[in-house]
């Protein structure tokens, strides 16, 4: 078992050496946006954040700057949802980290509901997308259940609604 702090060892550097050295098991990251991650040697198999798997479940992961993280070799994967290769999977994980930094300063506690404002209005044009996202904020939603009940990805998610949160059209409760 290999423990740590990502606030020391970033989450990259840790990723780079799994794949590199051709590790297999499974990867737990303890924070609040944390998750799992399962390799087989070189490769990157499975990605899991609460009930998100796969490209999404990644997505979260990748978002971290801090946290504990565990390794724990020949830990097999309960599914296989990702197929990245060393190389890719370090750069969609670089990438994904890189575009979540604007929106983790707009949305910083998932766990705040996220509703609309008093300076909402139905005659607000939005378009299809946009549309969707908002329906989801019926009666609020935190901003972790939105990601459950989503079609979209997390990131396009939250991008779809950044917007109106800085119009005031929407609100952090």
């Amino acid at each position: 078992m290999v423990r740590g702090d990502l606030s020391v060892f970033p989450l990259l550097s840790v990723m780079q050496m799994l794949l590199g050295s051709g590790r297999a098991g499974r990867l737990s990251v303890d924070h609040p946006r944390g998750g799992q991650l399962w390799l087989d040697p070189g490769e990157l198999v499975h990605a899991q954040a609460g009930s998100l798997t796969g490209d999404a479940a990644l997505q979260v992961v990748a978002s971290l700057d801090e946290g504990t993280f565990t390794f724990e070799a020949d830990e097999m994967a309960p599914d296989h949802t990702l197929a990245l290769r060393r190389d890719a999977a370090l750069r969609r994980m670089l990438d994904d980290h890189e575009s979540w930094r604007p929106l983790l300063g707009v949305f910083p506690d998932w766990d705040r509901t996220l509703r609309f404002s008093s300076r909402w209005s139905e005659a607000q044009p939005v378009t299809r997308p946009q549309y969707e996202a908002l329906q989801l904020l019926q009666g609020g939603a935190t901003v972790r259940s939105l990601f459950e009940r989503s079609p979209q990805p997390p990131r396009a998610l939250l991008e779809t609604l950044r917007p109106f949160l800085s119009a005031g059209l929407i609100e952090l409760a």
